[in-house]
């Protein structure tokens, strides 16, 4: 248990209590002196798991996209790279082939890590793990009950103009979709 006033960087945390919580987040409230010394509040969403990212692309340079309705955007239709949560206790590169199996049914023989993120820094410490998958064999995909996906296999470019053309908004896939390219141009 944290004892109260505590140092986080030049923040001082006065108190802090939950206020929500369920098997995926916790919602905390703290008082605050902020570094210039004003009195406040923060709010803060606690993630339990990683989020986990799969960037799968073939030797033809194409990406598979997984589609599928938000709810916290109303329903709104979002095509992605293969995601989902990873418990922290857990090997990140073990939930990702996990993910990318349950997903796509795709599974990988080569992998790579390709980036950490903190996807909304301001208000959540949830951080995302990117890996890319190549050499991919096709086996039965496994979604959960919770899901109902639609899967695509597309030319990397065309994901790419995706992105450009704000179709792909979801953080993690806009990042490791640029974050590809990006590599591809400077080797």
């Amino acid at each position: 248990m944290a004892e109260f006033p505590r140092k986080a960087g030049e923040w001082t945390e006065l108190s802090r209590e939950t206020v929500y919580e369920n098997p995926w987040i916790k919602v905390e409230h703290s008082t605050i002196l902020n570094p210039n010394g004003g009195d406040g509040i923060y709010g803060k969403v606690h993630f339990k798991n990683l989020a986990i990212g799969v960037l799968a692309i073939t030797d033809k340079e194409e990406i598979f996209l997984v589609g599928q309705e938000r709810f916290p955007f109303d329903g709104a239709y979002s095509w992605e790279i293969i995601e989902g949560g990873g418990p922290i206790e857990i090997d990140p590169l073990e939930s990702a082939k996990r993910e990318l199996k349950e997903e796509t049914g795709l599974e990988a023989s080569e992998w790579e890590f390709m980036q950490e993120m903190h996807l909304s820094n301001s208000v959540s410490d949830e951080r995302s793990l990117c890996f890319i998958a190549k050499n991919l064999t096709q086996k039965e995909a496994e979604p959960e009950d919770s899901e109902k996906l639609k899967i695509k296999k597309l030319p990397f470019q065309e994901a790419l103009q995706m992105v450009l053309e704000g179709e792909i908004k979801d953080s993690i896939s806009v990042a490791a979709i640029l974050q590809y390219a990006l590599r591809k141009v400077s080797n």
